[in-house]
């Protein structure tokens, strides 16, 4: 692969760089006083002193090929490392001006290029199935001590460029095969009720601290089959002084507009049937403070997923997720605590105590 990039960049500098092949050499050499004693013609070397992994990019985990179709595997995520060149110019007379002439050309040439382009690519790297991204005479990449590397090669301090070039490795050559994966995905249980029993406001959206949840005016528009709502609302109703509003529609998925606060609110619930229940996985808990009363408002978020919820006004929240262990922030009033959750293959209910102090009891 190293070998591949050298010719790479050869090809690169000679030929975006509008070198002349027969007239100026590049050079993978070390910059030694005996190398650069005997070039016979104008040189730039590329001297290959650096190659460290770029953390930063490190996944960890497996990464899945061939999701949903009938054969899958996984694999490793790989590992990025960057390859770090010094360049120099060098000339037989040790012409200072040509020298920086030179430096400058091959400057402008890995700068104009941030990735390398196809067409410049040799060997092995032909099938890379990765951009392959550059970086030119950035700090990062530089000598640290400069003058004790050129002392080194005992040879005179020279002007450098530095360029790394960012390549990608599979941590394992050959992914692992592994059943095919029909389904995947979380799946979010959205605020949901029936025509007859309707929403309570302060558990569908977020009602900040001193606002009513009485008097609120409450659109609900149908989500038609290209999942946009409907221009027009089908229904417009008005909280009562219980913050509880209902609507007289088939059921469905909705959007709801709520105006809160001055400020327009919205949510997407589901509208079911009076007969139809919920089945599956569910996440269900009462927050409780350490008197033992429930605690509305709590914001409740799945860490890693972004899914969020409000407890309602007794307290309790839930989750439609599938099977695992999860980790819950829940915040309220400045405050904030981590509880970790586990989802079994069946509904399963279970109690927090918010304010540290646990709670016996069965949940519902």
């Amino acid at each position: 692969m190293l070998n591949d990039l050298d010719d790479t960049i050869r090809e690169l500098l000679i030929v975006a760089g509008g070198f002349d092949p027969t007239a100026v050499d590049v050079s993978f050499d070390i910059p030694t006083r005996d190398w650069s004693g005997k070039i016979s013609r104008p040189t730039l070397n590329c001297y290959l002193f650096d190659i460290h992994e770029r953390r930063i990019l490190r996944e960890e985990g497996w990464q899945i090929e061939g999701r949903g179709t009938n054969r899958s595997a996984r694999r490793s995520p790989p590992l990025f490392f960057e390859i770090s060149y010094l360049i120099t110019a060098w000339t037989v007379n040790h012409q200072v001006d040509d020298e920086h002439r030179m430096l400058w050309r091959a400057l402008e040439t890995l700068m104009d290029q941030p990735v390398l382009p196809k067409e410049y690519l040799k060997g092995a790297l032909r099938e890379y199935e990765w951009p392959i991204h550059t970086a030119v005479a950035q700090l990062e990449g530089v000598l640290k001590s400069p003058g004790e590397f050129w002392t080194a090669l005992e040879n005179q301090l020279k002007p450098s460029i530095s360029y790394t070039v960012t390549l990608g490795r599979d941590r394992a050559p050959r992914p692992t095969d592994a059943p095919p994966v029909l389904s995947t995905g979380i799946r979010l249980r959205l605020p949901e009720s029936t025509a007859a029993a309707g929403f309570v406001l302060d558990a569908v959206f977020h009602v900040p601290p001193g606002v009513s949840s009485a008097g609120v005016t409450v659109e609900a528009r149908r989500i038609l089959e290209s999942g946009e709502p409907a221009q027009q609302p089908d229904a417009v109703v008005t909280t009562d002084e219980d913050g509880r509003f209902r609507f007289d529609l088939p059921p469905g998925r909705y959007r709801l507009d709520a105006f809160i606060g001055g400020e327009v609110r919205r949510r997407t619930v589901n509208l079911r049937d009076d007969k139809s229940r919920r089945t599956g996985p569910l996440l269900s808990d009462v927050v409780y403070d350490q008197e033992g009363r429930p605690v509305p408002g709590v914001l409740i978020e799945v860490e890693g997923l972004g899914m969020q919820t409000v407890t309602d006004a007794q307290g309790h929240f839930s989750f439609d997720l599938p099977p695992g262990r999860y980790v819950l922030r829940l915040q309220f009033d400045g405050w904030e605590q981590r509880r970790q959750a586990m989802v079994r293959d069946q509904a399963y209910a279970f109690q927090l105590a918010y304010g540290g102090v646990s709670r016996d009891g069965d949940a519902e």
